[in-house]
């Protein structure tokens, strides 16, 4: 079935052709500077203890966490994705061990690293640049939204100043950039949020995750969930939100994520998000109904402010 947004498997399928290929989520150890006393302690609102990271891996070595997963699947190839936590915070000689670890096993034929905007420093982009050169790299950096009240709502401790120095450096050296964003935080509008996807269309990043706000066990949202104070979307608004927002991206830019996805004994509300697969099907219907697909309705953006 043809899809009517550009998915992250039809992305796959024409930069690694021959197969599937699978991410292999991994918690390389590494810190946050919004959670080692760098920025803050506290962290963002949303973030849990494992830093989005895989639940099981903690502990455990880079190592282990790949053969692990190639041993559940023999003769597929796979992309590493440093998922946990701040990825490119620390002594880029510590992370050049790190990442050298995926050049271990000829059935990586990527790597992903996840982190922030603002933990780009130049001894770390030049080791970005050599990795590069070696194996497909792509970028995850945390953004959210592009409004510093809700930057400052999330409690991340960067703006959106500092996200357009880290990904145009990226850019800079040639590596691909996949931007995370969050629907549905209080405070923003609809036209807020249009704005942050005219944002990306000026950018254009190599993709973007999408995903509903969500409350996770041992955060802050918890806790003003747990006294009311924190307003969720149903799943037919962030349904109709979220197919608002597609019909106005670029369809170049691939969707890598459209829904929640988290482990259901860290996740807290609304119970709806966590069905990943029903959400991406009533996208597709939606759409469908209404004759429509991803970049339908892309406006021309004439000297964006988002440049700056």
């Amino acid at each position: 079935m043809d899809e009517p947004f550009h998915s992250f498997a039809s992305f796959l399928k024409r930069r690694f052709p021959g197969g599937p290929v699978r991410k292999i989520a991994i918690d390389a150890g590494l810190p946050c500077p919004n959670r080692d006393g760098t920025l803050s302690e506290a962290g963002c609102v949303f973030c849990d203890a494992y830093g989005a990271g895989p639940v099981a891996a903690r502990g455990q070595s880079i190592e282990c966490q790949i053969e692990a997963r190639i041993a559940r699947s023999p003769g597929q190839r796979f992309l590493a994705y440093y998922q946990a936590h701040c990825n490119t915070h620390g002594p880029a000689a510590d992370l050049r061990r790190k990442y050298e670890v995926v050049f271990r096993y000829p059935e990586i034929v990527g790597l992903f690293i996840g982190t922030r905007p603002d933990a780009l420093p130049q001894p770390v982009l030049a080791l970005l640049a050599q990795t590069a050169r070696r194996t497909y790299l792509c970028v995850e950096l945390g953004l959210q939204s592009a409004h510093d009240r809700s930057l400052e709502w999330l409690q991340r401790r960067h703006t959106y100043a500092q996200f357009l120095e880290g990904f145009a450096a990226l850019r800079r050296l040639g590596i691909d950039v996949v931007v995370h964003l969050i629907v549905g935080i209080p405070g923003e509008t609809r036209d807020d949020m249009r704005a942050t996807i005219a944002a990306m269309n000026a950018l254009k990043p190599a993709g973007v995750k999408l995903h509903p706000l969500h409350v996770l066990r041992g955060t802050e949202l918890e806790r003003r969930y747990a006294r009311g104070q924190l307003p969720l979307l149903g799943q037919d608004e962030y349904v109709e939100i979220a197919c608002d927002l597609l019909e106005r991206l670029d369809p170049d830019i691939a969707v890598h994520r459209l829904a929640a996805d988290r482990e259901a004994g860290l996740f807290v509300a609304p119970p709806w998000a966590q069905r990943r697969a029903a959400v991406l099907e009533a996208v597709r219907r939606r759409l469908g109904r209404n004759g429509s697909r991803q970049g339908a309705n892309v406006a021309r953006v004439d000297n964006p402010v988002w440049m700056m």
